[in-house]
């Protein structure tokens, strides 16, 4: 690019990257290194390039999302905006004073105490001590630490640790602000605060770049996108359209996941008198579509192909529903309905299939997984015949996040206002 060219690239420009790359040289043992540093016999060492060939524009006033899965070189290449990290190759130009929240603790002396860090902080990105102390009770005030502000950081929790940070970056009055997923660890009430500070920055014409796996926030925080994977920009763009293709890739990578530990088999428990066992078991979303990933909302329907052994008098199939950290979601069976199905008797050689299925899947953004259950109820007390745990996986995208907790509730709200009346169903 010529220089004039450039020129005009970089009026409009709060971040300009072309070609940037960052590569790391990876070795097995330490000792390597010295090696390699002594030139004493061939390289041992392997280049890894967390960052490559990347072109990025971010203009003046943007608030730009950065997503991709975990390794995908989010995080390097806020190092390198933010300075922290030197490019290995390519072209980098950052106008203006940056401030950045990146990792967990970083730029803190853990055995200084907040006050100390906040003075120490606030020199490195550029402010003078007067402005430092005029801004000081504001920077506490803010962070909410209260008495805390005088103890070593290193006793501070993970979300202290986010309210100082945030709190430092975001009172320097930066004209770039980045933030590398930090907000996931503070509490509801402290992300809500921050998010209006970073609504402010949006109003005053500053830029913001940050890395985030809440698409809620991706959405209706960001003019513009970037997705990466593998260390390179696959796509960018508006914040609906990449943030969808996120989902669908999430999606794809989901099924393989889980598809995968369905073929590895089982280690959970399976018991009963085998009069007959349960086979195949696939779940179905869209379109009928065999997947293992679903939003909320979705059609889904779970298939459980079965084979009798021997006679059997009164089989009952059913299925429980459970998140993965084992909460109790739904149990249900074919027989215990107000219009029940009666399977008796099964004759030793039949085969065939059970079904259950929502018209509309009632979960919200999580892991979960079914048991399987089929027990003979001819008997007194019902006698396991195939008891199958953790039977099979599925997990639930919520890009929306337009609700929380464990389930999906179709509300209507009606908002009165100055003799006018509106209603929203969802």
């Amino acid at each position: 690019m010529s220089d004039e060219k450039q020129k005009q690239a970089l009026s409009g420009s709060a971040i300009h990257a072309e070609g940037l790359g960052k590569c790391y040289q990876l070795f097995d043992k330490p000792i390597h290194r010295l090696y390699d540093m002594l030139r004493l016999g061939g390289p041992r060492h392997r280049d890894f390039w967390a960052v490559r060939d990347l072109y990025l524009d971010v203009p003046h006033g943007s608030t730009v999302g950065i997503i991709g899965q975990n390794g995908a070189g989010k995080s390097t290449l806020l190092k390198l905006l933010s300075g922290i990290s030197a490019p290995t190759t390519g072209q980098l130009h950052v106008q203006g004073r940056v401030a950045s929240l990146l990792e967990l603790g970083a730029g803190f002396h853990p055995e200084f105490s907040g006050r100390e860090n906040v003075f120490l902080n606030c020199s490195i990105l550029g402010m003078k001590d007067e402005e430092i102390e005029e801004r000081y009770e504001s920077i506490v005030e803010f962070s909410e630490l209260g008495e805390f502000i005088d103890r070593p950081v290193k006793t501070y929790s993970s979300g202290m640790y986010v309210r100082l940070g945030f709190a430092v970056a975001s009172s320097v009055d930066p004209d770039i602000l980045m933030i590398d997923e930090a907000l996931s660890v503070g509490d509801e009430h402290f992300r809500g605060k921050c998010i209006n500070r970073l609504n402010e920055f949006r109003e005053q014409g500053k830029t913001t770049v940050f890395v985030s796996h809440d698409m809620g926030s991706v959405k209706t925080m960001c003019q513009h996108v970037v997705l990466m994977e593998a260390g390179r920009v696959i796509s960018q763009g508006s914040a609906e359209e990449v943030a969808d293709e996120y989902l669908k890739s999430a999606h794809e990578r989901g099924n393989q996941r889980l598809s995968a530990l369905a073929r590895e088999g089982s280690e959970y428990p399976r018991w009963g008198t085998e009069e007959i066992t349960t086979g195949e078991i696939t779940l179905r979303g869209k379109d009928g579509e065999e997947t293992r990933s679903f939003e909320p909302g979705d059609p889904f329907s779970v298939r459980v192909e079965w084979k009798a052994n021997r006679d059997t008098m009164q089989p009952v199939f059913g299925l429980g529903v459970y998140r993965s950290d084992g909460t109790y979601v739904n149990g249900s069976n074919h027989h215990w309905r107000e219009d029940s199905i009666d399977l008796s008797p099964v004759k030793a050689g039949e085969e065939g299939a059970v079904e259950m299925s929502f018209e509309s899947l009632p979960l919200l953004q999580g892991e979960y997984y079914l048991t399987a259950f089929l027990y003979d109820h001819s008997k007194p007390a019902p006698t396991a015949i195939d008891h199958r745990e953790h039977a099979a996986v599925f997990e639930v995208v919520d890009a929306r996040h337009l609700q929380h907790g464990l389930l999906y509730l179709p509300t209507t709200w009606t908002v009165e206002q100055a003799g006018n009346r509106r209603i929203s169903k969802s």
